[in-house]
């Protein structure tokens, strides 16, 4: 009975491991025949391309879905090659949303969405592919393989001739373009191809972007703040992300602002601004309460350039360009937050500014249009913000009737006519 048993449970397990060695078989076959698929569609792309001329610049409407398509592939083999680990689906969609605002539909067919990177005014939740859109203004986010790119001509990303050698026959057709001074023929894939220092950095840029922002690698951050910083000035100043303090230290540290002699300059200003706050693709105002933090970290009674330059932000709130577009509740909202903000240096012995912030701005800004604002918002749940209002309209203005002075009052007006507050 024993050995009878024993030789089904063999048999068995023989059978058993035959039928998963020819699922195991099966898997890697279709494996195979997929990369073989994946393959052929890129050389398609590639023909096609080189046949047509493929340099961005002259991308016409032929270029569409297909050859992102061949991109994305060859791109996710890169990461792949390089370490990336494809974050889970809910991470990367909330990663998405927390960085760019954008929410990811999953249950969308389109498998890209399309971000502006110059601007935060399209809030579309998805955005169809729209063929001779190879821009690199736009973000393309790949959701079925979770990563960023940009839309490029394919040997801008690998050495396609050392890869597949037999294209090199569709190569000897030149294309032609029109200029201001003629026609001039261009040799457009042998340009193309010979870029070995750009298709470095648009692999190290693709690599090093989403490491950073997807898997929160910090090792990236040197080569982008370096190699790739008006990208990463963008997160802050386009999409308002604030998460990374160190980002946000560099970002201030490399804004411009001179010494604080008299006046800013509205430009100054304005690249202030953008790091101070955001407006949402949905036009809603956020503050960055991150930045502020950063602010007040780096400033000493005796290093007060940040705290002058916001008080400064505030007298010109109304006649900056950046804010043309503004509405009077998003203007409040901005207001209320760096008022609020400055004002708890009205109340410390060391720095005693008194008036620069709540005080200037209930004197010479406030025509009670602002005042209804803070209170239908309920002062924005800032604690002390009611208190603190309600108190600079009791005060005597510090320059009223002063002839010294020919307009309102600046920051270093009140630095130099402050009344100390004692607690």
């Amino acid at each position: 009975m024993k050995t009878k048993l024993l030789l089904i449970s063999t048999i068995t397990l023989f059978a058993i491991m035959n039928c998963q060695e020819k699922k195991e078989v099966s898997l890697t076959n279709k494996k195979i025949e997929e990369k073989k698929m994946e393959t052929s569609k890129i050389k398609e792309v590639l023909i096609k391309q080189i046949k047509e001329g493929a340099s961005s610049e002259y991308w016409g409407e032929t270029y569409g879905k297909e050859d992102l398509d061949a991109l994305v592939q060859i791109e996710d083999t890169i990461l792949k090659n390089n370490g990336y680990k494809t974050p889970e689906r809910e991470v990367f969609n909330q990663k998405i949303k927390m960085i760019f605002g954008r929410i990811i539909d999953n249950n969308s067919k389109n498998q890209y969405l399309k971000i502006d990177a110059y601007e935060n005014s399209k809030c579309n939740k998805e955005l169809e592919f729209y063929p001779y859109s190879a821009d690199a203004q736009y973000l393309y986010v790949d959701k079925k393989d979770h990563f960023i790119t940009y839309f490029d001509a394919i040997p801008k990303i690998i050495d396609y001739q050392k890869i597949y050698p037999e294209l090199s026959k569709y190569e000897e057709n030149s294309y032609t373009i029109d200029t201001a001074d003629g026609v001039i023929e261009v040799s457009m894939w042998k340009d193309l191809n010979n870029l070995p220092q750009e298709r470095y950095f648009n692999q190290q840029r693709l690599i090093s972007r989403n490491k950073y922002l997807f898997t929160d690698d910090k090792s990236q951050f040197p080569w982008l703040v370096t190699k790739d910083d008006y990208f990463m000035r963008r997160l802050i100043t386009v999409f308002g992300y604030t998460e990374d303090k160190r980002l946000l230290k560099w970002a201030l540290e490399n804004t411009h602002l001179p010494f604080f002699h008299t006046y800013a300059k509205d430009n100054d200003l304005e690249e202030l601004g953008k790091l101070l706050w955001t407006k949402d693709c949905n036009g809603e105002i956020r503050v960055h309460q991150n930045t502020l933090d950063i602010l007040k970290e780096m400033s000493t009674p005796n290093e007060n350039l940040y705290i002058m330059y916001v008080a400064e932000y505030l007298t010109n709130l109304e006649h900056l360009n950046a804010n043309k577009e503004l509405s009077d509740a998003q203007k409040a909202k901005i207001a209320a937050h760096l008022m609020y903000w400055g004002e708890q240096y009205k109340y410390d012995k060391l720095y005693d500014y008194n008036q620069m912030f709540m005080g200037h701005f209930w004197h010479y800004k406030d025509d009670g249009t602002y005042d209804k604002e803070f209170k239908k918002n309920n002062y924005y749940g800032l604690p002390k913000f009611k208190e603190w209002y309600e108190a600079v309209k009791k005060e005597e203005n510090l320059f009223l009737d002063d002839q010294t002075i020919p307009d309102s009052p600046q920051p270093l007006d009140y630095k130099h006519k402050a009344r100390p507050i004692r607690k």
